[in-house]
């Protein structure tokens, strides 16, 4: 058994949680042909009991999540839920596989290192060469240590024949350059900063996967992206997310709160 946290927008997933919820495959799904329901677990995010519930049968072999929820906005976790998910994990003897592809945004080390998580795998993506294709993996020593000491693994061409992911000069290259020249700590500073002012200057998020997307208007998106776009401000075109690069400044996050709330005006008929 394999289970999942639902963490991703419904474009990204390959399983929802259904109105009784039991794990369906989202429309368009292309993944093996099988009753999703057989292999996965779809729990809410920040929803401890939901994963106590689904662990209590002491037959999955893995959680997968994201630290906080991306690609759906941003959810981040409640105070104390990934501590409470570790002890969980760890008490069922299910390994913990945190996805940074996103939450390496955190700053230098990601998620982990900032929230002092304790994963048992840890994923990050093409981020750290500054877009060029490219991933890799962490695991923790004793994980690693069980792996290393089966006869029969396969750990050559556990990659198969490659694809966007797959090692190559470039991809090196270009992940050396951002790691020493741009994912540094002092730019991460500069970004932290200016997001936290960013994020003073909006409403609050959900708290739940299932809330966000409940509380998505593809319309809604599309009028704030025109109306801050006429205005000589362009956010992410997709999920009604914000990037912050180290060139942004106070006065750039000041103008998107004023004309954030100027459009919340021109909605309210204010």
């Amino acid at each position: 058994m394999f289970a999942w946290c639902y963490h991703g927008s419904v474009d990204e997933t390959f399983a929802l949680p259904g109105p009784d919820g039991v794990a369906v495959a989202r429309d368009g799904n292309v993944g093996a042909p099988v009753d999703l329901a057989q292999t996965t677990r779809v729990v809410d995010f920040n929803d401890i009991d939901a994963l106590a519930a689904a662990l209590a049968q002491h037959d999955v072999a893995a959680v997968l999540m994201e630290p906080a929820l991306t690609n759906i906005g941003i959810v981040a976790p409640e105070p104390g839920y990934l501590d409470a998910v570790r002890e969980l994990t760890r008490r069922h003897g299910t390994l913990l596989i945190n996805d940074e592809t996103h939450t390496l945004s955190a700053g230098p080390g990601g998620a982990t290192r900032a929230w002092g998580l304790d994963p048992d795998i840890v994923t990050i993506g093409k981020a750290i060469a500054g877009g060029i294709p490219c991933g890799a993996y962490g695991l923790a020593t004793a994980l690693a240590e069980r792996i290393e000491a089966l006869d029969d693994i396969d750990l050559i061409d556990t990659g198969g024949v490659g694809g966007t992911l797959a090692g190559n000069p470039l991809s090196i290259d270009a992940a050396r350059a951002t790691l020493e020249h741009v994912l540094t700590p002092a730019a991460f500073a500069a970004m932290t900063e200016r997001a936290t002012r960013f994020t003073a200057g909006v409403h609050p998020a959900p708290v739940t996967g299932t809330a966000a997307a409940a509380a998505a208007d593809a319309e809604l998106e599309d009028f704030l992206h025109v109306f801050l776009a006429n205005r000589g401000v362009l956010i992410t075109p997709f999920h009604n997310m914000a990037l912050m690069c180290p060139a942004t400044t106070d006065a750039d996050v000041d103008r998107h709160t004023e004309l954030f709330t100027a459009a919340l005006g021109e909605l309210g008929g204010v």
